[in-house]
């Protein structure tokens, strides 16, 4: 009965956040957070027990497909004009912060946790590089805060999760051979790593192309329905993901490609698939929030140690807001914006889902799953109660009006 239980207590808890989720979503109460400390307190309190097999195939498979949906729906905002015009704040905090995060984090995880590989430090730093803009949604959704900010935040998000892969896979890969000892041969995880990237971003390019000029030929002979345009569309996404599984790729390379590929063909299309991928995918990810809460949180609880929590307070400040005011070095952009865009880098889904991979996959140990867990954890409750007062403060300041100016 237990995934009955769960599956009653997660319509209840939409049904409930629904109502009330305007004025929730605009105080410190966004919905990842009320879904995640849900999941936690039921667990807590032993009102629903629901344990998740860290291996389990069917728990991997939801969050994949979340993930591939997510950065399917980011890549196709993209096209070439909109890469070379992209906002300057998010071009340097993708291009030059994103790595020295991965750097920085590796250096605190080899100098704090101990027994770590230099590529074990560097698979938990690139599973925490990404950012999750739904845990801080007041921030970007405030219209208040100035455009420009806004558009930096968003795209930095959308689009870091997708350049996070690679470094993943790769350090994976070199973990994996670690962690094998004398069974593992490092020239056959390399080569893993290298089919995964260049095989899964081979399928997406093919599939997306593929699907994006089939959905134009079929609109302009007036075959297809507007009413399944978004389907086809986002049928694209799960074509890709299944394919490059086949073939040995990478679904989230697979994904992301598509996306890219999709948008050169069917630029005109990509603002109804953002829209669908926004609206419909939130009931994933929500759900996600929820088993997180429910099933992998209490794992960082039960395997807590100091060391873990300084990490993981180091990754969310330290780390991330270093990396950002570097990256932002001769912009100009003002010491506040810098402390907000480099506060506003909350760990969520993709940390999750890329845990879920790797610990699936038996390649990292305990302490990293534990470590990775309990920063994403401390990320939804921080970020999640200080994105609103925080959006509102900042608004109002010098800064905003200055650094808010195209």
């Amino acid at each position: 009965m237990e995934a009955e239980h769960m599956i009653a207590a997660l319509a209840l808890l939409f049904v409930g956040y629904g109502i009330f989720s305007k004025p929730l979503g605009a105080t410190i109460a966004p919905a990842p957070l009320v879904f995640a400390l849900a999941g936690l307190a039921l667990s807590a309190t032993g009102l629903v027990l629901f344990t998740v097999d860290p291996r389990s195939e069917t728990l991997l498979l939801f969050a994949e497909g979340t993930l591939a949906l997510v950065l399917f729906g980011d890549a196709s905002r993209l096209s070439l004009r909109k890469v070379i015009g992209m906002n300057l704040i998010a071009q340097r905090m993708l291009l030059i912060g994103l790595p020295l995060a991965i750097l920085f984090g590796t250096l605190a995880a080899i100098g704090l946790i101990p027994g770590l590989y230099w590529m074990e430090a560097a698979l938990l730093a690139a599973m925490l590089s990404p950012t999750d803009a739904a845990l801080g949604a007041a921030v970007v959704e405030n219209e208040d805060v100035p455009l420009r900010i806004r558009r930096a935040i968003i795209t930095e998000s959308g689009l870091n999760d997708g350049l996070a892969v690679p470094p993943v896979l790769l350090f994976a890969a070199l973990a994996g051979y670690v962690e094998m000892g004398a069974q593992g041969d490092l020239g056959f995880w390399v080569d893993f790593a290298a089919r995964q990237i260049g095989f899964g971003l081979l399928t997406g390019v093919v599939v997306g192309l593929a699907g994006g000029s089939a959905i134009v030929r079929a609109t302009r002979a007036n075959w297809l329905d507007p009413r399944f345009e978004t389907l086809a569309c986002v049928g694209i996404a799960a074509g890709a993901f299944l394919a490059a599984n086949a073939i040995g790729g990478n679904a989230f390379v697979a994904a992301f490609g598509a996306g890219l590929s999709f948008a050169a063909i069917c630029e005109e299309r990509t603002g109804m698939v953002a829209k669908f991928v926004e609206e419909e995918g939130k009931f994933f990810s929500l759900s996600l929030f929820f088993l997180f809460g429910l099933a992998l949180a209490p794992v960082a609880i039960a395997e807590f140690q100091w060391i873990y929590l300084i990490y993981a307070l180091l990754s969310l400040t330290v780390i991330r807001m270093g990396a950002v005011a570097i990256s932002l070095i001769g912009t100009g952009v003002r010491l506040p914006t810098i402390l907000y865009v480099g506060w506003f880098g909350p760990r969520g889904l993709a940390t999750i889902v890329f845990v879920l991979l790797v610990f699936g996959e038996g390649v990292i140990s305990e302490p990293i799953r534990a470590t990775a867990y309990l920063t994403v954890l401390l990320s939804i409750i921080l970020h999640g109660i200080s994105s609103a007062p925080l959006a509102a403060f900042y608004a109002h300041s010098e800064a905003a009006k200055a650094d808010g100016k195209e």
